[in-house]
């Protein structure tokens, strides 16, 4: 080893992570693996940690004319996306028109303690206004 070369932490992570692969690290990979002797092939599959069935796959993503960038598995369905937003909103609503309905009724309990407290007759006084009808 060099003297000036770092050297590599022996702890064991705790998950492994995949490699992810760009679009432009696929496309220069290919590239050389195709232009490449048996040993060669054998040489690159080694130094970019890949197996030469990821390499077919990659060509055949290639020669179908999908883009190199794409990803496996199934496509996001934009309407279940909306449902489920739609969804949060309507559970977060339903929340703050409860917590609305608790402040509210808690305002009036106030209202007729304090009138109450002052000994005022409630025939006599105003109505509180969320108690008052729009028919007069």
């Amino acid at each position: 080893m060099l003297p000036d070369s770092p050297i590599p932490d022996p702890e064991v992570p705790a998950k492994a992570t995949r490699r992810h692969f760009t679009a432009a690290d696929k496309s220069r990979i290919l590239d050389q693996y195709e232009g490449a002797s048996d040993i060669e092939k054998a040489a690159i599959c080694r130094r970019e940690h890949v197996y030469s069935s990821l390499l077919s796959n990659w060509r055949k993503q290639r020669s179908a004319g999908k883009p190199l960038s794409a990803r496996r598995g199934r496509k996001a369905d934009p309407q279940a996306a909306e449902v489920t937003q739609a969804h949060k909103r309507n559970a977060l609503l339903e929340r703050r028109l409860a917590r609305a309905e608790q402040v509210i009724d808690i305002q009036g309990k106030v209202y007729a303690l304090l009138r109450a407290v002052a000994g005022e007759s409630a025939d006599h006084l105003e109505l509180p206004p969320w108690q008052k009808s729009s028919s007069k």
